[in-house]
């Protein structure tokens, strides 16, 4: 299964770690914005070359894993694997409800009805991925 996984530049490190779980599992990624890092210093050019493999990365993706605390670009992954979601599994990670209930970080589009809203601890999570399996859509 091809997977993307999305957060702020800051979770680099979590989202190589769960994306380490899922190719352990046999998943393939469709692309991985943490070896460019933060562009936004970088020419124009630059950017809209980030811009397009992170969008097409999404949108290729049969699975989609978005760990919070995210930004700007997290959120635009979001609103584009919505508007792919057919044949797409939409994950969004948080280790506390707060994103979901409204005390801190509140977005609408984390209730729509195609994600799949998870909170554990970060370990569990990847226990969870590291288990799924390519039919799991």
């Amino acid at each position: 299964m091809k997977y993307y996984v999305a957060s702020g530049v800051r979770n680099a490190e979590k989202v190589n770690r769960a994306a380490a779980a899922l190719n352990a599992a046999g998943h393939t990624r469709t692309y991985d914005w943490t070896t460019h890092g933060d562009v936004s210093k970088t020419p124009d050019a630059r950017k809209q070359e980030v811009a397009g493999n992170e969008a097409r990365g999404v949108a290729e993706a049969e699975l989609v894993v978005l760990l919070l605390p995210g930004r700007f670009g997290t959120h635009a992954e979001l609103g584009i694997a919505l508007a792919t979601a057919a044949n797409k599994r939409i994950l969004l990670w948080s280790e506390s409800s707060a994103p979901f209930d409204g005390t801190e970080g509140f977005c609408v589009f984390y209730h729509h009805p195609a994600v799949e809203r998870i909170v554990c601890p970060f370990e569990t999570l990847l226990t969870n991925l590291a288990n799924i399996e390519g039919d799991a859509l």
